[in-house]
């Protein structure tokens, strides 16, 4: 049985989003950054050993068609992925019977580490964004290209921005939607919702980034309260 945390609107999952998916009500997006499958190893070392992200050893592709079950009918899906294993990605959305559109490209503002002798530094990231059925895009058109500054890693090794998820969440939803993130690791997604106004859903299997998540997301609601 998964334990269930609720703070605010969000309602918050520590388990297998395999096993939780099916149980869950219908959303209106899903923004997530599952693992990618490359056995993440992040720059950062701890007590002399460099870290791992958690369960990035397989890519979860099978929860592309799980997560497309539960996005309404209009609704939308973002998913952060890597240039060497999107194709795998995008195979898996268009097999769940979503309409691959432009990706978005995420410009960090600099660039990682990596092979400094024999590659480029990767300053671009890239995310997935697909419709069900047809979607409509809120306020002026943007161009694919973000620029949002990357936040430095905290406890979990590849954080993304609360306003590079945020614009996601405006882009493609209104006040009250649902938004689902099966992978929440550290609770980005969620944090974003608290602070826009609309209800989150969010699932992870790792206690230690489940706790950060909750810890975060209780935060940006109390924040809210002070300033409300």
């Amino acid at each position: 049985m998964a334990r269930v945390e609720t703070i605010g609107d969000a309602t918050l999952y520590l388990g297998d989003c395999l096993e939780i998916l099916p149980t869950l009500p219908k959303v209106d997006a899903v923004i997530t950054d599952p693992p990618y499958g490359i056995a993440y190893q992040s720059a950062r070392r701890t007590g002399g050993v460099t870290e791992m992200l958690l369960n990035d050893d397989v890519a979860p592709l099978e929860s592309v068609a799980l997560m497309s079950a539960q996005i309404v009918d209009g609704g939308a899906l973002y998913l952060a992925t890597r240039f060497d294993v999107a194709a795998q990605w995008n195979d898996a959305v268009r097999g769940a019977g979503l309409t691959l559109k432009t990706p978005i490209y995420w410009d960090k503002g600099n660039h990682t580490s990596g092979d400094l002798e024999g590659d480029f530094g990767a300053q671009v990231e890239i995310f997935i964004f697909a419709h069900k059925g047809r979607h409509r895009l809120r306020g002026p058109r943007l161009a694919n290209l973000w620029r949002v500054m990357r936040e430095p890693a905290g406890e979990h090794p590849t954080p993304k921005p609360v306003a590079l998820m945020g614009r996601m969440v405006t882009c493609s939803t209104d006040a009250g939607a649902i938004i689902l993130d099966p992978f929440m690791g550290s609770g980005t997604t969620g944090v974003a919702c608290a602070n826009l106004g609309r209800k989150f859903i969010g699932i992870e299997i790792e206690p230690k980034y489940f706790d950060i998540a909750c810890e975060r997301i209780d935060n940006a609601y109390r924040q809210k309260r002070m300033f409300a």
